[in-house]
């Protein structure tokens, strides 16, 4: 087991999971004893009076959030003066922090020291991991529990928000990758854009029927198959998909050398092997070749799409549903997250519970929506949002979200990334087979974290 100086030494190296987006049960900061979690839904419509209002004793709560751009800010502040009206007693500070995860993790440490931690935080998906193995966040499963609207979330923004099977934060807005294709190239192929390929074999069979080459080279890719993968977003659903745990989270053990993470790294390194693809990294998403108009598929964020329709504005897209492996059962997508979570040593938890449930309700997220174009997270959205836009995208957005997993939610993840994506080079290039590869890749990260 980890101390907690250990842990931190841990989130020192790399987190480079970002915005996708963490063995540590060391000591962790005593958390307030919590009366009542459901009292704070009541208060929902209890503290709307403004004679109720009137009789509270004013409370003042931090909120820290993520960026410090001018959209950023105005954004957060739209949110503020709504809840400020709503609830009068309570006076929100906020405070953005650096996008930079190395800036945010000296800011919360700091704040861990100086017993000023906010009352609520917006935080990336590798902080659910890497701050939850700190007990830095309060447990929310009783407040969700008294949650008028805890029907409405998407199972994925809970999911997300889980470290150890306990719910520690709530996804407020997804960023899922999305398989989009170009219909042009499909048609001159010979391949109806109408059903394009749902499980793997039809993704094979697509990509080879879609490559042009001159000689050995490929000058047009059917399929962006990324040579450098450091984040494994491409690669971690095809291993779910399969039936690969990947990450033990309940008890933070490495799980990716089953057989459902062989038969996917098999997948790709046969594929990789088919010369199908323009060699790029993942994670530069300027450097996609479909981005370049050289690759036919590729899976892209809805902004990377959004930006591609902006410098293509005749492209016909369309996009493959979340992709099997067989058929047999459903796929599963990647889906990063943006969450929201209480500090566990808040004085004033019934006040940060109630913001936190107004960061989630229907205007707030719809407003986030229409100022940075990310999805919803309610399902009473929906359709609105599918109607608000391209129908067609917007729906296969929906559903790579519902279907979604991001990162694990465990203190080592760079970590892993770090010798899993070795693995995956090694693969695709043909250097081991992938149970060596995964072996290896098991032995090196069992080895650093321990």
């Amino acid at each position: 087991m980890w101390k907690r100086n250990n842990v931190q030494k841990m989130i020192a190296i790399a987190l480079g999971v970002m915005m996708l987006t963490g063995c540590a049960g060391g000591e962790q900061p005593t958390q307030s004893v919590q009366t009542d979690p459901a009292a704070a839904s009541e208060n929902t419509e209890k503290a709307g009076s403004s004679g109720q209002d009137s009789e509270k004793e004013q409370v003042t709560i931090q909120y820290w959030h993520q960026g410090t751009s001018q959209a950023d800010t105005e954004f957060t502040q739209k949110c503020i003066d709504s809840f400020e009206e709503k609830y009068p007693y309570i006076k929100v500070e906020a405070t953005g922090m650096s996008s930079t995860i190395s800036d945010q993790e000296t800011k919360l440490n700091a704040a861990v020291l100086s017993d000023t931690y906010p009352d609520v935080i917006q935080l990336v998906l590798a902080e659910v991991g890497s701050r939850g193995a700190l007990g830095d966040f309060e447990k929310l499963d009783g407040y969700v529990e008294g949650w008028e609207e805890k029907e409405d979330l998407f199972d994925s923004a809970y999911e997300m928000g889980k470290y150890q099977g306990e719910q520690v934060a709530l996804g407020i807005f997804p960023n899922p990758q999305v398989y989009a294709f170009r219909k042009d190239k499909f048609v001159e192929a010979g391949l109806d854009p109408e059903n394009p390929p749902a499980t793997w074999e039809e993704l094979k069979n697509a990509a080879l029927a879609l490559t042009e080459r001159e000689g050995d080279k490929v000058v047009f890719a059917g399929l962006d198959i990324p040579s450098i993968d450091s984040s494994l977003v491409f690669t971690e659903p095809y291993m779910r998909s399969a039936g690969s745990a990947v990450i033990d989270e309940l008890n933070l053990k490495p799980a990716f050398t089953d057989q459902g993470a062989i038969d996917a790294f098999t997948f790709l390194g046969d594929l990789a092997q088919m010369n199908v693809s323009i060699p790029h990294d993942q994670q530069k998403g300027d450097e996609r070749p479909f981005m370049k108009g050289m690759s036919a598929i590729s899976n892209l964020s809805p902004q990377q799409l959004g930006q591609y329709m902006q410098d293509n504005p005749d492209a016909q897209l369309g996009y493959l549903p979340v992709l099997s492996k067989d058929g047999s059962e459903p796929g599963i997508s990647f889906c990063g997250y943006n969450l929201i979570a209480m500090g566990a040593t808040s004085k004033h938890k019934e006040e940060a519970w109630l913001f936190m449930e107004h960061m989630l309700s229907n205007e707030i997220v719809w407003m986030r929506t229409e100022d940075f174009k990310v999805p919803i997270v309610k399902k009473s959205l929906e359709e609105q949002f599918i109607q608000s836009g391209d129908e067609e995208l917007n729906k296969a957005v929906i559903s790579y979200v519902e279907s979604g997993k991001g990162k694990a939610t465990v203190p080592w993840i760079s970590v892993y990334n770090k010798y899993v994506s070795v693995a995956y080079e090694e693969v695709i290039n043909g250097k081991k087979t992938p149970e060596q590869a995964l072996k290896d890749a098991l032995a090196q990260l069992e080895k650093e974290i321990q």
